[in-house]
């Protein structure tokens, strides 16, 4: 079932969610990330809440699992770039949260690299 004008499906919704809250809370939440994750569940019409996120393990593999296409994959790296970078700081726990989510997708780092290049443009 599609949430909202998304066409993702709940599962794909909150494994988004989720990732990018795992990489975000690494070094803590920023306001500006915190205000991106509500917005995101907000927008998608997901069920889900902010405090929902730190409410169970979920980490890399599980991201990988969920987001079975190169092409999730690929918008997911791109988005959690661009979200913990929206504070002005990539904080080295947020680049190695980020680097073992993109080897759990099986992305060479130069793929890692350009999507993160790519990011690093969107202003959000």
């Amino acid at each position: 079932m599609a949430t909202a004008d998304t066409g993702l499906n709940h599962d794909t919704i909150e494994a988004f969610a989720r990732g990018l809250y795992y990489v975000a809370a690494v070094d803590g939440l920023e306001p500006r990330e915190t205000d991106l994750l509500e917005n995101l569940l907000r927008e998608t019409e997901s069920p889900l809440k902010l405090a929902d996120l730190s409410s169970r393990d979920f980490g890399p593999l599980d991201v990988a699992q969920a987001l079975e296409t190169t092409f999730l994959r690929r918008v997911f790296i791109r988005a959690a770039v661009a979200m913990i970078k929206a504070d002005g700081r990539f904080t080295d726990g947020e680049r190695r949260a980020l680097g073992e989510i993109a080897d759990a997708f099986g992305m060479s780092n130069a793929e890692f690299g350009e999507l993160e290049q790519d990011a690093a443009r969107v202003q959000l």
